[in-house]
């Protein structure tokens, strides 16, 4: 699902600051998974990337957590302490608007520690839709937040996610409208994902599957199906908004004449990986997804929703370093 902004030739790494999230939005699998948030000590996390520049040239550092900022006191205590270590790393990763916003007066800190982009969570426009999915942001704070990474030369990457069952022609159009207003500098189009573990699996029990390979669940592909609307039309819907997106004037503006040198850069990359993706995209849903006119119902499909059982073993699996250790991503808890 993430995509690295920056060159390749520059050496990356995937790492992780924390786990979990506190927010409980129905159609995430973070909060049910991992059912508290939990991160890494500070200094010590801001130590290892020092050590990987110094020691393996790494320049590129990809923070894999879905909500790193979630304790602003522990995120700015990250942030000095890696300004401290004096190297020039590039970060990218994700986090929520509001946190963007309530963290208006430290930003500056996120530009010096390396900061070149956040991914924001925006998810949809339609405040029905945010209640319903229990996202707890607003638009308003959408909006402030792009505009406060743009004023601190950060990257914005809006995700928009879509196949709420419910969506006509005349929602897409104006879901395309808001991101315009929003002018966020990326934007990626996301299809809504049942896991077993989440609430929104339940809720969306009666839906017809159309998509019956369960390694696409990747929130790239359609899985389920919408009222309305039939899957080529969504398709279309979600290329047409991304590719306007992308090729506005403010956008290409900023990809040609943007005072950042690293950031041009960084949208160059971007747009040339957009060049690749849409391509794919359309060949394989003409060719190969297959989706299913006449698929069984998610509750027909799949098991029974997983619940607190479900959870307290996979809180045990994230308790056992052997089972999930990564390189440098171990957490204290």
């Amino acid at each position: 699902m993430r995509i690295l902004l920056i060159n390749p030739p520059h050496p990356a790494v995937v790492v992780q600051f924390s786990r979990g999230c506190p927010h409980q939005c129905n159609y995430c699998g973070q909060h049910p998974f991992w059912r508290r948030w939990r991160h890494r000590d500070p200094q010590k996390f801001a130590a290892e990337l020092a050590w990987l520049y110094r020691a393996h040239g790494v320049e590129v550092i990809d923070v894999a957590d879905e909500n790193p900022t979630a304790s602003k006191p522990a995120w700015r205590a990250f942030l000095e302490a890696l300004i401290a270590e004096n190297v020039p790393l590039t970060l990218v990763g994700s986090t929520r608007a509001d946190n963007i916003v309530r963290d208006a007066d430290i930003l500056h800190l996120y530009k010096k520690a390396g900061v070149a982009r956040f991914l924001l969570g925006i998810e949809n426009i339609v405040e029905d839709t945010l209640r319903k999915i229990r996202k707890g942001g607003t638009t308003a704070a959408d909006r402030e937040a792009i505009r406060l990474l743009r004023r601190h030369d950060i990257i914005s990457m809006a995700t928009y996610v879509v196949g709420f069952e419910e969506e006509t022609d005349g929602d897409y159009w104006r879901g395309l409208r808001q991101l315009l207003s929003y002018d966020p500098d990326q934007v990626q189009l996301l299809y809504v994902t049942p896991h077993r573990w989440t609430p929104y699996f339940r809720m969306a029990a009666d839906r017809r599957v159309i998509q019956t390979d369960i390694s696409k669940c990747d929130y790239k592909h359609q899985v389920l199906a919408t009222r309305h609307m039939p899957p080529w039309r969504v398709l279309a819907w979600v290329t047409f908004i991304e590719a306007v997106m992308q090729f506005r004037p403010p956008s290409f503006r900023r990809l040609l004449a943007h005072h950042d040198l690293a950031v041009r850069d960084a949208m160059k990359w971007y747009y040339h990986i957009g060049r690749q993706v849409w391509p794919y995209e359309i060949r394989s849903f003409l060719f190969r997804d297959r989706c299913r006119r006449d698929g069984p119902t998610l509750a027909e499909f799949w098991d029974p929703p997983e619940g607190t059982e479900a959870s307290d073993r996979l809180e045990s699996i994230g308790a056992q370093p052997a089972l999930h250790r990564s390189y440098l991503t171990m957490l204290s808890d």
